[in-house]
C-alpha cells in the first residue's frame, strides 16, 4: 500500500493517546500501519529519518535535505553545513517529537556531516554555533572536543547527561523486508521526494514474514578458524548452531515479564512509551517454564519510528542470537510501514557489533547537556 499523505506524520494521528492497555495500544498501531505501507527503500527510510530529526531537533521541514544538498554542491566550502534553533516552549514543540521523558538544555547532532543544534537558551545556542563552525560536527565526538564543549556550558551551569550512536536499517536489510514469494508491485511513492517503494498486501507480508521468523530455527556461527591453521583449537574449526524456538508475544505473555531485569533492555514497560512488538527465543529442547534465552522488544517512540532493546542470557551469549533477533524485529516492523532504530554508546563496541551484524548502519550521533540543577544527586 502506498501513503496517501505528503506528511510522513500523518497516520499517527490514528493513535488513540487515551488508551492505557497495551492491547487498545497495539491494536491501534496496527491499524495504523495497513494504510503506512511497508518500507522498503532507502529512499523513504532517509525521508522517515529526516522528518524526524527535524521535529526532534525542532528544525524546519525539509531543512536536512537542503543541507544535504549544499554539502554536495559546494564540497569545497570553509565549513560544514549548521542547522541551528532555539528550543520553543514544550508545549509547541508537538506529538511528533521522540518521547524522550529526559530534560535537556542542548541537543546537538552529527548526522551525514551536518551538524544539527537545539537549545533552550539563546546565548547558549550562539556558544554552540561559534564551537562548532568548520569541520567540528564530525569530531564532536572525540573526548577531547567533549570537554571543551562541556567547559564552554559550564557558566550556563550545563554539563553533557549522554552521548549515542544510533542505528537504522541499511539496504540489505531493507531489501530483505519483502520474502521471496510475496507479489510486489513496484509503484511511485505518494509521499513528495520519495521514489519507488513496493506495494504488498500488508496481511500477505506479515503472514510470510511470522512463517520465516517464528517457530523452531537454527542459528549458525561460522568457523573462527582455517581447518589449515596451526595449533588450531577443534571447535574453531567447526560451525557452531544454536536451535531455538521463536515466538512472537501477545500483551497478555508480554505483562509475566513485568519487574523481570533480565529484559530491560526489552521491554520497558512505559506508558510514554509503549512495547509494541516483542519476540522470545526459547532453548528448542527446553520447556516454556524455563523463560526465554533471549529477548527484543520495540518500543512506539514516535508517530514514524521505533526504538529496538534486546538481552540475552549470558550463557548463551556469542552465538549470534542477539543480531539474529534484532534483525527479524526490524524486517516486522518495516513490514508494518515504521523505521526501526538502535541506540548505544559510542563505547559500547560489543552492542554496536551487534546492530551491524542485524543489517543496521551506523547513520546519526547524539549528544545532549543537561543543567545541573536537573541532575540526580545521588
Amino acid at each position: 500500500m502506498t501513503d496517501t499523505q505528503g506528511n510522513e506524520f500523518a497516520q499517527g494521528a490514528e493513535r488513540s493517546p487515551g488508551a492505557t492497555s497495551f492491547g487498545a495500544r497495539r491494536d491501534t498501531v496496527n491499524r495504523g500501519a495497513v494504510h503506512r505501507g511497508a518500507v522498503t527503500t532507502a529512499d523513504r527510510a532517509r525521508h522517515i529519518l529526516h522528518t524526524q530529526l527535524e521535529a526532534d531537533f525542532c528544525q524546519a521541514p525539509g531543512s536536512i535535505s537542503r543541507a544535504l544538498e549544499e554539502l554536495r554542491d559546494y564540497p569545497e566550502a570553509e565549513s560544514l553545513p549548521l542547522l541551528a534553533t532555539v528550543q520553543p516552549p514544550s508545549e509547541k514543540m508537538g506529538a511528533a517529537r521522540r518521547r524522550n521523558d529526559d530534560i535537556w538544555e542542548l541537543r546537538v547532532a552529527n548526522y551525514a556531516s551536518v551538524g544539527i543544534l537545539c537549545a533552550k537558551h539563546p546565548r547558549v545556542l550562539e556558544k554552540a554555533i561559534d564551537y562548532m563552525l568548520g569541520d567540528q560536527s564530525n569530531w564532536l565526538g572525540d573526548y577531547a572536543q567533549l570537554r571543551q564543549l562541556n567547559e564552554l556550558l559550564t557558566p550556563y551551569t550545563q554539563q553533557v547527561s549522554g552521548t549515542s550512536i544510533y542505528y537504522t536499517p541499511g539496504r540489505a536489510l531493507l531489501n530483505s523486508v519483502v520474502p521471496e514469494g510475496v507479489q510486489a508491485q513496484e509503484v511511485k511513492c505518494a509521499v513528495p521526494g520519495v521514489g519507488m517503494m513496493r506495494r504488498v498486501d500488508p496481511a500477505e507480508l506479515k503472514a510470510a514474514l511470522l512463517a520465516e521468523i517464528t517457530g523452531e530455527r537454527t542459528i549458525r556461527r561460522e568457523a573462527n578458524a582455517s581447518a589449515d591453521a596451526l595449533e588450531a583449537d577443534p571447535e574453531d574449526t567447526t560451525v557452531g548452531e544454536t536451535r531455538l524456538r521463536v515466538e512472537l508475544l501477545d500483551a497478555e505473555q508480554i505483562e509475566r515479564f513485568r519487574g523481570d531485569k533480565r529484559y530491560s533492555n526489552a521491554l520497558g514497560f512505559s506508558e510514554r512509551r509503549p512495547d509494541v512488538l516483542v519476540l522470545a527465543a526459547y532453548a528448542a529442547d527446553g520447556e516454556p517454564a524455563d523463560g526465554p534465552v533471549a529477548m527484543v522488544g520495540l518500543s512506539d517512540d514516535s508517530p514514524i519510528m521505533r526504538q529496538i532493546g534486546i538481552d540475552v542470557l549470558p550463557a548463551w551469549r556469542g552465538a549470534g542470537i542477539a543480531s539474529s533477533l534484532v534483525r527479524d524485529a526490524a524486517r516486522l516492523t518495516l513490514a508494518e510501514g515504521y523505521l526501526p532504530f538502535y541506540g548505544t554508546s559510542p563505547s559500547h563496541i560489543l552492542s554496536q557489533r551487534v546492530a551491524m551484524n542485524a543489517g543496521l548502519v551506523p547513520t546519526w550521533w547524539e549528544y545532549v547537556s543537561t543543567s545541573l540543577n536537573d541532575l540526580p544527586m545521588d
